[in-house]
C-alpha cells in the first residue's frame, strides 16, 4: 500500500520514525524506481554523484543482505550510500597526498643525490665550483 509523501509539514520526528521502520525490499522495477527514488532523495548526495551511481550501490547493498532479509529500513540505505560517499571522497584525497608525498620525496632525493655528486658532476661537465 502506498503511503501518502511527506511534505514540509510532516514533522521531523515523524521522517525519523519512518526511516527507521522496516520496510519490504523492492520486488518489481517500477517497485525498485520508486523505492531508489526514496532513498536518493534522503541521502541528500551533492549533484556530481549520479542517480545511476546511487542506483548501483544500492543494488550492491541489496545484494550484500543476508538470505533472509527482506525487510530494511531505509536509514541504513541512506547512511550506505553517505558512507560510499565519504569513502569515495576519502581514497580520492589519500591518493591525491600519497602521490604528493611521492613527488616531495623524489624530488628530495634527487637533490641529495645531486649533492652527494655534485663535485663528480662538475668535474664531468668541466665545471668549477665557486665554493
Amino acid at each position: 500500500m502506498e503511503r501518502p509523501r511527506n511534505t514540509q509539514e510532516t514533522p521531523k520526528e515523524t521522517i525519523v520514525e519512518q526511516m527507521n521502520e522496516k520496510r519490504p525490499l523492492p520486488l518489481g522495477v517500477q517497485e525498485w524506481e520508486d523505492w531508489a527514488d526514496r532513498i536518493i532523495s534522503g541521502a541528500c548526495l551533492p549533484e556530481n554523484v549520479t542517480q545511476d551511481t546511487q542506483k548501483g550501490a544500492l543494488a550492491s547493498m541489496i545484494m550484500h543482505l543476508g538470505p533472509h532479509e527482506s525487510h530494511k529500513e531505509d536509514a541504513y540505505f541512506i547512511h550506505g550510500l553517505r558512507k560510499s560517499a565519504a569513502s569515495q571522497v576519502a581514497h580520492d584525497r589519500f591518493s591525491w597526498y600519497a602521490a604528493k608525498v611521492k613527488a616531495e620525496l623524489k624530488t628530495k632525493e634527487e637533490q641529495e643525490l645531486f649533492e652527494a655528486n655534485k663535485g663528480k658532476i662538475e668535474a664531468e661537465l668541466g665545471i668549477q665550483s665557486n665554493e
